[in-house]
């Protein structure tokens, strides 16, 4: 009862930590370099988006403000300011499971790069209010819209992940051994 609850809670809590600290790491280190267009992956975002999505409101808010604090701390930005949009978008995407349930996976693709092109343009247009950065309207939509698809095309492996963080399985795992037989 209680203790395996509690046992699966601090699971839980570990691989979404694991997770997290993987996703800054190539964050911070293989995606800083493969830009395209001074463009990189949003796999914080990503992250945030995917755990939301599966893992509901509050699993995804948590995960999204521990995501968004890593982000301000790999880009050198205020203290929280991701956190501003991380979030609350976490929340909204969390509503969005039941209502994609058979949906194609062009059309899932396709939704996700739209998402984190929101959010990658809301934290811009937050940097933009509190003077963190200087850009035109053109240049951070064309920015965040291809972050969301770039972002989307390492969606598939990353989801996998998450999947795991979620649910503590494995997609596709294999019992060996009949428990009646034991």
């Amino acid at each position: 009862g209680h203790q395996q609850w509690r046992r699966q809670l601090m699971a839980t809590g570990l691989r979404f930590t694991l997770i997290l600290l993987i996703a800054g790491l190539l964050q911070a280190t293989v995606l800083a370099e493969f830009r395209f267009l001074g463009v990189s992956v949003e796999l914080l975002l990503l992250v945030t988006v995917l755990v939301a999505f599966h893992g509901g409101p509050e699993r995804g808010a948590w995960v999204g403000l521990a995501a968004s604090l890593i982000q301000d701390a790999l880009t050198g930005a205020p203290f929280g300011i991701h956190a501003l949009i991380y979030a609350p978008l976490a929340l909204a995407v969390s509503s969005l499971e039941d209502r994609t349930v058979g949906a194609s996976p062009a059309l899932n693709g396709l939704g996700l790069a739209l998402v984190v092109a929101s959010g990658s343009a809301l934290v811009s247009i937050v940097g933009l209010l509190f003077g963190q950065i200087a850009i035109s309207f053109e240049t951070l939509s064309e920015r965040a819209l291809l972050a969301g698809l770039l972002t989307a095309l390492i969606a598939k492996p990353v989801n996998e992940f998450i999947r795991w963080s979620v649910d503590g399985v494995v997609a596709g795992e294999i019992e060996l051994r009949n428990p009646q037989n034991i």
